[in-house]
Protein backbone atom coordinates (compact mmCIF):
# COMPACT_ATOMS: atom_id res chain seq x y z
CA UNK A 1 0.00 0.00 0.00
CA UNK A 2 3.03 2.49 1.00
CA UNK A 3 5.00 1.75 -2.26
CA UNK A 4 1.43 2.24 -4.07
CA UNK A 5 0.73 6.19 -2.70
CA UNK A 6 4.80 6.60 -3.35
CA UNK A 7 4.12 6.04 -7.13
CA UNK A 8 0.66 7.73 -7.22
CA UNK A 9 2.71 10.96 -5.71
CA UNK A 10 5.94 10.52 -7.79
CA UNK A 11 2.82 10.35 -11.07
CA UNK A 12 1.24 13.35 -9.63
CA UNK A 13 4.65 15.38 -9.21
CA UNK A 14 5.44 14.56 -12.82
CA UNK A 15 2.12 15.89 -14.51
CA UNK A 16 1.88 18.96 -12.08
CA UNK A 17 5.54 19.98 -12.67
CA UNK A 18 6.48 23.05 -14.86
CA UNK A 19 9.26 23.13 -17.37
CA UNK A 20 11.80 26.07 -16.54
CA UNK A 21 10.44 27.22 -19.93
CA UNK A 22 7.15 27.66 -18.43
CA UNK A 23 8.12 29.22 -15.19
CA UNK A 24 10.10 31.59 -16.83
CA UNK A 25 7.33 32.41 -19.35
CA UNK A 26 4.57 32.42 -16.05
CA UNK A 27 7.44 34.81 -14.12
CA UNK A 28 7.32 37.15 -17.01
CA UNK A 29 3.90 37.49 -16.76
CA UNK A 30 3.97 38.25 -13.03
CA UNK A 31 6.59 41.10 -14.13
CA UNK A 32 3.89 42.62 -16.61
CA UNK A 33 1.03 42.65 -14.88
CA UNK A 34 3.38 44.26 -11.76
CA UNK A 35 3.68 41.23 -9.27
CA UNK A 36 6.84 41.50 -8.06
CA UNK A 37 6.87 38.40 -5.77
CA UNK A 38 5.31 36.20 -7.64
CA UNK A 39 7.53 36.86 -10.43
CA UNK A 40 10.49 36.58 -8.11
CA UNK A 41 9.17 33.18 -6.82
CA UNK A 42 8.66 32.04 -10.53
CA UNK A 43 12.50 33.17 -11.77
CA UNK A 44 13.98 31.59 -8.65
CA UNK A 45 12.14 28.05 -9.30
CA UNK A 46 13.00 27.69 -12.67
CA UNK A 47 16.54 28.44 -11.79
CA UNK A 48 16.28 26.01 -9.20
CA UNK A 49 15.08 23.40 -11.42
CA UNK A 50 18.10 24.38 -13.96
CA UNK A 51 20.75 26.35 -12.66
CA UNK A 52 22.13 26.82 -16.05
CA UNK A 53 18.74 28.60 -17.35
CA UNK A 54 20.05 32.50 -17.98
CA UNK A 55 16.70 34.14 -19.15
CA UNK A 56 15.32 33.85 -15.48
CA UNK A 57 19.01 35.19 -13.55
CA UNK A 58 17.84 37.67 -15.95
CA UNK A 59 14.60 38.40 -15.39
CA UNK A 60 15.65 37.87 -11.69
CA UNK A 61 18.02 41.08 -12.23
CA UNK A 62 14.85 43.08 -13.84
CA UNK A 63 13.20 42.44 -10.74
CA UNK A 64 15.90 43.37 -8.64
CA UNK A 65 16.07 46.21 -10.02
CA UNK A 66 12.55 47.02 -10.19
CA UNK A 67 12.96 46.95 -6.31
CA UNK A 68 15.55 49.35 -6.67
CA UNK A 69 18.24 46.92 -5.54
CA UNK A 70 21.30 47.49 -7.73
CA UNK A 71 23.39 45.76 -5.97
CA UNK A 72 21.38 42.26 -6.13
CA UNK A 73 20.41 42.93 -9.98
CA UNK A 74 24.41 43.04 -10.55
CA UNK A 75 24.46 39.74 -8.58
CA UNK A 76 21.80 38.11 -10.90
CA UNK A 77 23.64 39.58 -14.34
CA UNK A 78 26.64 38.21 -13.55
CA UNK A 79 24.71 34.75 -12.95
CA UNK A 80 23.23 35.10 -16.92
CA UNK A 81 26.79 35.79 -18.06
CA UNK A 82 27.98 32.62 -16.64
CA UNK A 83 25.23 30.90 -17.92
CA UNK A 84 25.14 31.92 -21.35
CA UNK A 85 28.90 33.74 -21.72
CA UNK A 86 28.27 34.66 -25.19
CA UNK A 87 24.93 36.30 -24.90
CA UNK A 88 26.05 39.94 -25.59
CA UNK A 89 22.67 41.86 -24.21
CA UNK A 90 23.66 40.19 -20.82
CA UNK A 91 26.96 41.98 -20.96
CA UNK A 92 25.68 45.22 -22.47
CA UNK A 93 23.03 45.34 -19.20
CA UNK A 94 25.82 44.78 -16.82
CA UNK A 95 28.34 47.32 -18.47
CA UNK A 96 24.94 49.84 -18.44
CA UNK A 97 24.23 49.70 -14.61
CA UNK A 98 27.89 51.40 -13.74
CA UNK A 99 26.57 54.42 -15.55
CA UNK A 100 23.17 54.07 -13.64
CA UNK A 101 25.35 53.85 -10.40
CA UNK A 102 26.79 57.17 -11.44
CA UNK A 103 24.07 58.99 -12.63
CA UNK A 104 22.27 58.28 -9.08
CA UNK A 105 25.61 59.30 -6.98
CA UNK A 106 25.62 62.57 -8.86
CA UNK A 107 22.02 63.49 -8.15
CA UNK A 108 21.93 62.25 -4.85
CA UNK A 109 25.24 64.52 -4.32
CA UNK A 110 23.49 67.60 -5.96
CA UNK A 111 20.31 67.08 -3.79
CA UNK A 112 22.48 66.96 -0.59
CA UNK A 113 24.45 70.23 -1.90
CA UNK A 114 20.84 72.26 -2.43
CA UNK A 115 21.19 71.87 -6.21
CA UNK A 116 18.11 70.79 -7.29
CA UNK A 117 18.07 71.51 -10.47
CA UNK A 118 20.51 69.46 -11.27
CA UNK A 119 19.40 66.62 -8.99
CA UNK A 120 16.65 66.62 -11.05
CA UNK A 121 18.09 66.27 -14.04
CA UNK A 122 20.08 63.14 -13.49
CA UNK A 123 17.43 61.56 -12.16
CA UNK A 124 15.84 62.01 -15.43
CA UNK A 125 18.05 60.94 -17.26
CA UNK A 126 18.85 57.82 -15.24
CA UNK A 127 14.98 57.04 -15.33
CA UNK A 128 14.79 57.99 -19.15
CA UNK A 129 17.73 55.52 -20.21
CA UNK A 130 16.54 52.79 -16.89
CA UNK A 131 12.98 53.05 -16.94
CA UNK A 132 12.46 49.82 -14.63
CA UNK A 133 14.73 51.68 -11.79
CA UNK A 134 12.00 52.92 -9.09
CA UNK A 135 14.46 54.77 -7.33
CA UNK A 136 14.81 57.68 -9.91
CA UNK A 137 11.45 58.11 -10.80
CA UNK A 138 11.31 58.58 -6.37
CA UNK A 139 14.08 60.80 -6.25
CA UNK A 140 12.54 63.04 -8.93
CA UNK A 141 9.62 63.51 -6.50
CA UNK A 142 11.67 63.89 -3.81
CA UNK A 143 13.26 67.39 -6.01
CA UNK A 144 9.82 68.18 -6.31
CA UNK A 145 9.20 67.36 -2.29
CA UNK A 146 11.76 69.80 -1.22
CA UNK A 147 10.54 72.97 -3.76
CA UNK A 148 7.19 72.12 -1.95
CA UNK A 149 5.39 71.42 -5.31
CA UNK A 150 3.06 68.55 -3.19
CA UNK A 151 1.10 67.76 -6.63
CA UNK A 152 3.50 67.21 -8.70
CA UNK A 153 6.03 65.32 -5.93
CA UNK A 154 2.43 62.99 -5.55
CA UNK A 155 2.60 62.11 -9.57
CA UNK A 156 6.86 60.63 -9.17
CA UNK A 157 5.84 58.91 -6.11
CA UNK A 158 2.55 57.22 -8.05
CA UNK A 159 5.00 56.31 -10.79
CA UNK A 160 7.44 54.48 -8.73
CA UNK A 161 4.21 52.39 -7.27
CA UNK A 162 3.61 51.47 -11.16
CA UNK A 163 7.35 50.50 -11.27
CA UNK A 164 7.28 48.74 -7.26
CA UNK A 165 3.81 48.67 -5.91
CA UNK A 166 5.31 47.61 -2.95
CA UNK A 167 7.97 50.62 -2.50
CA UNK A 168 8.11 51.91 1.50
CA UNK A 169 9.72 55.32 0.65
CA UNK A 170 6.91 56.16 -1.98
CA UNK A 171 3.73 55.04 0.12
CA UNK A 172 5.25 56.93 3.08
CA UNK A 173 6.15 59.89 0.93
CA UNK A 174 2.81 59.77 -0.03
CA UNK A 175 1.17 59.81 3.35
CA UNK A 176 4.06 62.97 4.40
CA UNK A 177 2.51 64.30 1.54
CA UNK A 178 -1.08 64.11 2.77
CA UNK A 179 -0.07 64.97 6.24
CA UNK A 180 1.02 68.35 5.02
CA UNK A 181 -2.18 69.10 3.56
CA UNK A 182 -4.08 68.06 6.47
CA UNK A 183 -2.06 69.98 8.98
CA UNK A 184 -2.40 72.91 7.04
CA UNK A 185 -6.26 72.26 6.96
CA UNK A 186 -6.30 72.18 10.83
CA UNK A 187 -4.14 75.34 10.92
CA UNK A 188 -7.04 77.10 8.78
CA UNK A 189 -9.53 75.75 10.37
CA UNK A 190 -8.65 76.76 13.82
CA UNK A 191 -8.31 80.60 12.41
CA UNK A 192 -12.09 79.94 11.32
CA UNK A 193 -11.62 79.58 7.64
CA UNK A 194 -13.55 76.83 7.19
CA UNK A 195 -13.47 77.33 3.01
CA UNK A 196 -9.60 76.98 3.07
CA UNK A 197 -9.89 74.12 5.61
CA UNK A 198 -12.27 72.14 3.16
CA UNK A 199 -9.80 72.92 0.65
CA UNK A 200 -6.62 71.68 1.94
CA UNK A 201 -8.36 68.15 3.56
CA UNK A 202 -9.69 67.72 -0.56
CA UNK A 203 -6.03 67.68 -1.34
CA UNK A 204 -5.50 65.30 0.79
CA UNK A 205 -8.37 63.01 -0.41
CA UNK A 206 -6.93 63.46 -3.79
CA UNK A 207 -3.31 62.16 -2.74
CA UNK A 208 -4.82 59.74 -0.46
CA UNK A 209 -8.45 58.58 -0.57
CA UNK A 210 -7.87 56.40 2.92
CA UNK A 211 -6.77 58.96 5.10
CA UNK A 212 -9.98 58.43 7.02
CA UNK A 213 -9.21 61.79 9.42
CA UNK A 214 -9.50 64.28 6.54
CA UNK A 215 -12.69 62.58 5.40
CA UNK A 216 -14.04 62.89 9.67
CA UNK A 217 -12.89 66.88 9.14
CA UNK A 218 -14.93 67.24 6.20
CA UNK A 219 -17.60 66.25 7.87
CA UNK A 220 -16.91 68.48 10.57
CA UNK A 221 -17.16 71.53 8.67
CA UNK A 222 -19.93 69.98 6.41
CA UNK A 223 -21.57 70.13 9.66
CA UNK A 224 -20.77 73.77 10.71
CA UNK A 225 -21.42 74.45 7.63
CA UNK A 226 -25.43 73.13 7.86
CA UNK A 227 -25.15 69.97 5.61
CA UNK A 228 -26.08 67.43 7.86
CA UNK A 229 -26.57 64.81 4.80
CA UNK A 230 -23.14 65.60 3.10
CA UNK A 231 -21.58 65.51 6.91
CA UNK A 232 -23.19 62.03 7.54
CA UNK A 233 -21.75 60.63 4.38
CA UNK A 234 -18.33 62.05 5.48
CA UNK A 235 -18.39 60.31 9.16
CA UNK A 236 -19.74 56.82 7.04
CA UNK A 237 -16.67 57.00 4.62
CA UNK A 238 -14.20 57.55 7.53
CA UNK A 239 -15.91 54.39 9.75
CA UNK A 240 -15.63 52.21 6.58
CA UNK A 241 -11.80 53.07 6.05
CA UNK A 242 -11.54 52.48 9.95
CA UNK A 243 -13.83 51.33 11.83
CA UNK A 244 -12.08 51.53 14.88
CA UNK A 245 -12.52 55.50 14.65
CA UNK A 246 -15.04 55.53 17.51
CA UNK A 247 -15.24 59.63 17.42
CA UNK A 248 -16.75 59.49 13.61
CA UNK A 249 -19.41 57.15 15.12
CA UNK A 250 -20.07 60.01 18.02
CA UNK A 251 -20.01 62.80 15.34
CA UNK A 252 -22.52 60.63 13.42
CA UNK A 253 -24.38 60.42 15.98
CA UNK A 254 -24.71 63.92 16.98
CA UNK A 255 -25.25 64.85 13.48
CA UNK A 256 -28.21 61.98 13.36
CA UNK A 257 -29.85 63.46 16.53
CA UNK A 258 -29.88 66.94 14.84
CA UNK A 259 -31.65 65.39 11.95
CA UNK A 260 -34.39 63.43 14.22
CA UNK A 261 -33.26 60.27 13.65
CA UNK A 262 -32.85 59.36 17.39
CA UNK A 263 -32.64 55.65 16.67
CA UNK A 264 -29.86 56.03 14.62
CA UNK A 265 -28.09 58.25 16.82
CA UNK A 266 -28.33 55.87 19.47
CA UNK A 267 -27.45 53.02 17.16
CA UNK A 268 -24.23 55.36 16.27
CA UNK A 269 -23.12 56.34 19.91
CA UNK A 270 -23.54 52.86 21.01
CA UNK A 271 -21.16 51.86 18.44
CA UNK A 272 -18.33 54.69 19.85
CA UNK A 273 -19.25 53.07 23.31
CA UNK A 274 -18.80 49.24 22.15
CA UNK A 275 -15.39 50.50 20.47
CA UNK A 276 -14.22 52.53 23.70
CA UNK A 277 -16.37 52.05 26.49
CA UNK A 278 -14.57 54.79 28.51
CA UNK A 279 -15.88 57.37 25.99
CA UNK A 280 -17.90 59.44 28.64
CA UNK A 281 -19.15 61.90 25.59
CA UNK A 282 -20.87 59.55 23.81
CA UNK A 283 -22.67 58.27 26.95
CA UNK A 284 -23.72 61.62 27.63
CA UNK A 285 -24.71 62.35 23.99
CA UNK A 286 -27.01 59.19 24.67
CA UNK A 287 -28.17 60.66 27.75
CA UNK A 288 -28.99 64.25 25.85
CA UNK A 289 -31.55 62.21 23.70
CA UNK A 290 -33.28 60.29 26.53
CA UNK A 291 -33.81 63.21 28.46
CA UNK A 292 -35.51 64.66 24.84
CA UNK A 293 -37.56 61.63 24.94
CA UNK A 294 -38.41 62.03 28.73
CA UNK A 295 -36.98 58.34 29.30
CA UNK A 296 -35.82 59.64 32.32
CA UNK A 297 -34.54 56.14 33.90
CA UNK A 298 -32.13 55.12 30.67
CA UNK A 299 -31.21 58.59 30.86
CA UNK A 300 -29.98 57.99 34.37
CA UNK A 301 -28.72 54.86 33.66
CA UNK A 302 -26.19 56.12 30.66
CA UNK A 303 -25.39 59.10 32.54
CA UNK A 304 -24.34 57.51 35.70
CA UNK A 305 -21.96 55.27 33.51
CA UNK A 306 -20.35 58.69 32.00
CA UNK A 307 -19.82 59.72 35.62
CA UNK A 308 -18.22 55.86 36.68
CA UNK A 309 -15.99 55.71 33.55
CA UNK A 310 -14.68 59.37 33.87
CA UNK A 311 -15.72 60.55 37.38
CA UNK A 312 -15.00 64.51 36.51
CA UNK A 313 -16.96 64.56 33.80
CA UNK A 314 -19.36 67.61 34.98
CA UNK A 315 -22.03 67.58 32.07
CA UNK A 316 -22.57 64.21 33.35
CA UNK A 317 -23.71 65.25 37.01
CA UNK A 318 -25.25 68.27 35.26
CA UNK A 319 -27.56 66.60 33.32
CA UNK A 320 -28.76 64.21 36.18
CA UNK A 321 -29.27 67.21 38.10
CA UNK A 322 -31.83 68.62 35.48
CA UNK A 323 -33.34 64.25 35.58
CA UNK A 324 -34.05 65.34 38.83
CA UNK A 325 -34.90 68.49 38.87
CA UNK A 326 -37.55 66.99 36.54
CA UNK A 327 -38.74 64.19 38.65
CA UNK A 328 -38.55 66.67 42.32
CA UNK A 329 -36.16 64.72 43.57
CA UNK A 330 -34.71 68.10 45.14
CA UNK A 331 -32.00 66.36 47.49
CA UNK A 332 -30.07 63.89 44.45
CA UNK A 333 -30.82 67.11 42.41
CA UNK A 334 -28.63 69.48 44.83
CA UNK A 335 -26.44 66.43 44.82
CA UNK A 336 -25.98 66.21 41.36
CA UNK A 337 -25.16 69.57 40.55
CA UNK A 338 -22.83 70.39 43.44
CA UNK A 339 -20.73 67.93 41.82
CA UNK A 340 -21.44 69.75 38.49
CA UNK A 341 -20.10 73.04 39.69
CA UNK A 342 -17.70 71.62 41.68
CA UNK A 343 -16.01 70.50 38.40
CA UNK A 344 -17.16 73.48 36.33
CA UNK A 345 -17.26 76.46 38.22
CA UNK A 346 -18.30 78.12 35.04
CA UNK A 347 -21.39 76.44 34.82
CA UNK A 348 -24.06 79.26 35.09
CA UNK A 349 -27.35 76.76 34.08
CA UNK A 350 -26.07 74.40 36.70
CA UNK A 351 -25.70 77.31 39.88
CA UNK A 352 -29.02 78.41 38.25
CA UNK A 353 -30.71 74.72 38.55
CA UNK A 354 -28.40 74.20 42.05
CA UNK A 355 -30.45 77.91 43.59
CA UNK A 356 -33.77 76.20 42.29
CA UNK A 357 -33.57 73.30 44.23
CA UNK A 358 -32.48 75.00 47.40
CA UNK A 359 -34.90 77.21 46.89
CA UNK A 360 -37.82 74.14 46.32
CA UNK A 361 -36.33 72.97 49.76
CA UNK A 362 -36.48 75.68 51.57
CA UNK A 363 -32.68 76.45 52.18
CA UNK A 364 -32.39 80.33 51.15
CA UNK A 365 -29.43 80.72 51.87
CA UNK A 366 -28.02 78.10 50.05
CA UNK A 367 -30.15 79.43 46.99
CA UNK A 368 -29.21 83.05 46.95
CA UNK A 369 -25.26 81.88 47.11
CA UNK A 370 -26.12 79.19 43.84
CA UNK A 371 -28.04 82.20 42.00
CA UNK A 372 -25.37 85.15 43.02
CA UNK A 373 -23.13 82.85 41.25
CA UNK A 374 -25.26 82.18 38.39
CA UNK A 375 -26.12 85.79 37.65
CA UNK A 376 -22.57 86.75 37.89
CA UNK A 377 -21.36 84.12 34.92
CA UNK A 378 -24.31 84.83 32.95
CA UNK A 379 -26.01 88.13 33.36
CA UNK A 380 -28.72 88.64 31.34
CA UNK A 381 -30.42 85.75 32.14
CA UNK A 382 -33.38 86.14 33.36
CA UNK A 383 -33.59 82.36 35.10
CA UNK A 384 -30.71 83.06 37.59
CA UNK A 385 -32.48 86.75 38.46
CA UNK A 386 -35.82 84.90 39.02
CA UNK A 387 -34.42 82.04 41.68
CA UNK A 388 -31.98 85.41 43.49
CA UNK A 389 -35.29 87.24 43.93
CA UNK A 390 -37.20 84.13 45.22
CA UNK A 391 -34.16 83.50 47.52
CA UNK A 392 -34.02 86.75 48.54
CA UNK A 393 -38.01 87.11 49.26
CA UNK A 394 -37.63 83.81 51.12
CA UNK A 395 -40.98 82.64 51.32
CA UNK A 396 -41.62 86.84 52.78
CA UNK A 397 -39.37 85.93 55.23
CA UNK A 398 -36.28 88.14 53.14
CA UNK A 399 -34.67 91.06 51.94
CA UNK A 400 -38.14 92.33 49.74
CA UNK A 401 -35.65 95.42 48.52
CA UNK A 402 -33.38 92.85 47.32
CA UNK A 403 -35.96 90.88 45.75
CA UNK A 404 -37.79 93.03 43.87
CA UNK A 405 -34.68 94.04 42.92
CA UNK A 406 -33.99 90.64 41.30
CA UNK A 407 -37.39 90.45 39.61
CA UNK A 408 -37.06 93.63 38.21
CA UNK A 409 -33.77 92.36 36.14
CA UNK A 410 -35.62 88.94 35.89
CA UNK A 411 -38.17 91.21 34.20
CA UNK A 412 -35.76 92.27 31.25
CA UNK A 413 -35.42 88.44 30.22
CA UNK A 414 -38.63 88.52 27.42
CA UNK A 415 -39.33 84.28 28.40
CA UNK A 416 -38.78 85.06 32.43
CA UNK A 417 -40.97 88.30 32.30
CA UNK A 418 -44.76 87.14 32.71
CA UNK A 419 -43.51 84.99 36.09
CA UNK A 420 -41.41 88.03 37.20
CA UNK A 421 -44.28 90.51 37.14
CA UNK A 422 -46.51 87.95 38.63
CA UNK A 423 -44.12 87.70 41.97
CA UNK A 424 -43.11 91.49 41.92
CA UNK A 425 -46.93 91.88 41.97
CA UNK A 426 -47.22 89.29 44.78
CA UNK A 427 -44.59 91.11 46.46
CA UNK A 428 -46.42 94.36 46.06
CA UNK A 429 -50.04 93.60 46.92
CA UNK A 430 -50.05 90.53 48.98
CA UNK A 431 -53.55 91.03 49.89
CA UNK A 432 -54.79 89.81 46.28
CA UNK A 433 -53.05 86.68 47.25
CA UNK A 434 -54.76 85.89 50.78
CA UNK A 435 -57.13 83.18 50.18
Amino acid sequence: MRNLLSTLFILIGIVFAQSPDELFNSGKSYLDSGNLVQAENDYKGAVEMDPTFAPAYAGLAIVAMRKGDLKQSNTYLKEAIDADPENKEFRQEFERLSELNTLMGKGIRSMKNGDIDSAFESFRIAYEKFPQYPESVFNMGLTHFRNKDFSEAVNYFNKTLEINPDHKNALTAIKNVAKNFFNKGNQLYKRGDLEGALTSYDEVLSVDKTFYQAHFQVGVIQSKMGDKDKAVLSYEKSIEINPQFYKAYFALGLAKNSMNNADGALQALQSAIDINPSYDKAYGAMGDIYIQQKDYDKAKQTLKMATTVNPNYSKGYANLGVIYSEEEEWNQAISSLEMAVALNERDAMSYFRLSGAHNMNGDCKSALDAARRSTELKNRFGGAWFELGTAEWCSGSGNKAGALNAFEKARNDRSWRKMAEYEIDKIKNPQKYIK
